[in-house]
């Protein structure tokens, strides 16, 4: 009887299989994440900042987006007054707490405006200085979101 040397058909399947499974799994880890977190936060950022001015013409009062590092580290809170006073907070519907958006750790976020307002109107507030808000990643500077809200009409870019 002749013994033959090599592998069946279904023996070099099931590796090819294995070996797709394994590079699907473990590929992602080794992939560069931290621009995705980059753009996902200056989304959430930009989201809030239109939630403020929406809440803004809704209550037909003024809303202030609140970016203080010193109080609460990388987070921006939206009130009713420009000092987030007790029961001045502006409530997030999903949780029904006061609305404070907190950025993941890799980001640094920095703003020209450390209390932009919006009016009933929704323009900004103060309407004379263009306010900018900076997303970069900690690791990588070069991966960096801008967003800008118009001096005049508010307009989120």
């Amino acid at each position: 009887m002749r013994q033959h040397k090599g592998f069946t058909l279904v023996e070099l399947v099931v590796v090819i299989a294995l070996t797709g499974i394994m590079i699907a799994v473990a590929a992602p880890r080794f992939a560069n994440g931290d621009i995705f977190e980059t753009r996902g936060d200056a989304g959430l950022l930009s989201s809030t900042l239109r939630y403020a001015q929406k809440t803004a013409i809704a209550q037909r009062r003024k809303v202030y987006v609140i970016h203080n590092d010193v109080v609460q580290p990388n987070t921006i809170s939206l009130c009713f007054d420009p000092n987030c006073g007790v029961g001045q907070v502006v409530i997030n519907p999903e949780t029904a707490g006061a609305y404070v958006l907190t950025f993941s750790r890799s980001v640094l976020v920095q703003s020209s405006n450390k209390a932009l307002g919006f009016d009933g109107l929704g323009r900004a507030d103060p309407s004379s200085v263009v306010a900018t808000y900076s997303v970069t990643n900690k690791k990588n500077t070069l991966q960096s979101v801008g967003i800008s809200v118009e001096a005049n009409t508010g307009y989120i870019h």
